[in-house]
């Protein structure tokens, strides 16, 4: 479940599927060709505009001009506009748990409720970074593609989609030497980081995005399952690509060594998950290994990727001394 999401935990996980707030920006790409951390538009310097770039819902865009006014409609960004120094230039946001400081006092235009595409019409923006579909509900894209308004998709599947879409964002914004500096620095501590973890000895994990009505994980397709991965962790989850439901059968049978509350920043704590009819029969129960992590950080694909590795490396292997 995204930043955006949790901002309004109030709703049920499973209602927020159905009215389609769910962002398969950080989870299952709806056919979209994957991005890379070498992307696709190469070859661009800062001064090169008008561009033409392919986004990652394999829409080609033409971008005039450097865009001065840009709406972000998807947490990660958001956060990756500040990380290029280009904050000045955001004149709206979609309501998000995770926004930057820099950010705090700007207009939101979006929340799970919907886009008012009214306002963002109205603000004139050269550009709109937008997610898939139903992150970004389709009838919102035709209307702001109906307004004459240039967007761009984002939806990486997969952590080299991540710093493939950051750099994206620094290739639609004239960024793209600084977008390229900011990924190779994420990569190189990400590489790093994995070299700590012995990738042959995995413990099992469910990652907990919200078991309010019922059990949420990580898809197995989530860009966030890759993390774990590389964290030292075999995730347990529903085993279906896109399906984040898990029944409780399901779970016990999968017998987690470890679990992971994405949704601890809500009250959930490893006491009120011991005290669920069915739970303590778990073995991350029975031991003592159900810990909080940032769910913010850890299902927000954008700058802070490699911290969110870190920090799951720590919430998996907890004897691991990370500089």
């Amino acid at each position: 479940m995204t930043a955006f999401v949790r901002a309004h935990r109030h709703v049920s996980f499973a209602q927020i599927l159905i009215t389609g707030a769910i962002t398969l920006t950080l989870i299952a790409g709806c056919g979209a060709p994957e991005s890379s951390s070498e992307p696709a538009n190469s070859g661009l310097t800062e001064e090169a505009f008008p561009r033409t770039l392919t986004d990652d819902a394999a829409t080609q865009v033409v971008i005039d001009a450097a865009p001065e006014t840009i709406i972000a409609l998807t947490p990660a960004s958001v956060e990756t506009l500040v990380a290029l120094g280009l904050a000045d230039r955001v004149v709206a946001i979609a309501e998000c748990t995770c926004t930057p400081p820099e950010l705090a006092a700007t207009p939101t235009v979006a929340s799970y409720t919907g886009v008012d595409v009214e306002a963002i019409v109205a603000l004139e923006p050269d550009l709109v970074f937008v997610a898939a579909p139903p992150f970004t509900p389709e009838d919102a894209i035709t209307a702001m593609r109906a307004a004459d308004l240039t967007l761009v998709t984002l939806n990486p599947t997969s952590v080299s989609g991540v710093l493939g879409t950051m750099q994206l964002i620094g290739d639609a914004t004239g960024q793209t030497l600084r977008a390229a500096d900011l990924t190779a620095e994420i990569e190189s501590e990400i590489t790093a980081l994995v070299s700590l973890v012995d990738q042959a000895s995995s413990v099992s994990v469910f990652y907990e995005i919200d078991a309010t009505a019922a059990i949420y994980g990580l898809a197995p397709d989530d860009y966030a399952a890759e993390l774990v991965a590389l964290a030292g962790g075999a995730l347990v989850s529903s085993g279906s690509p896109g399906v984040y439901e898990i029944s409780l059968e399901q779970l016990i049978a999968a017998a987690p060594e470890v679990i992971l509350l994405g949704d601890a920043a809500y009250g959930v704590t490893a006491e009120a998950v011991a005290a669920r009819p069915g739970w303590s029969s778990i073995p991350a129960v029975i031991n003592g290994n159900v810990r909080p992590i940032d769910g913010d950080l850890v299902t927000t694909p954008g700058p802070r990727l490699a911290e969110a590795l870190a920090a799951l490396i720590r919430a998996i292997n907890p004897e691991i001394v990370l500089p």
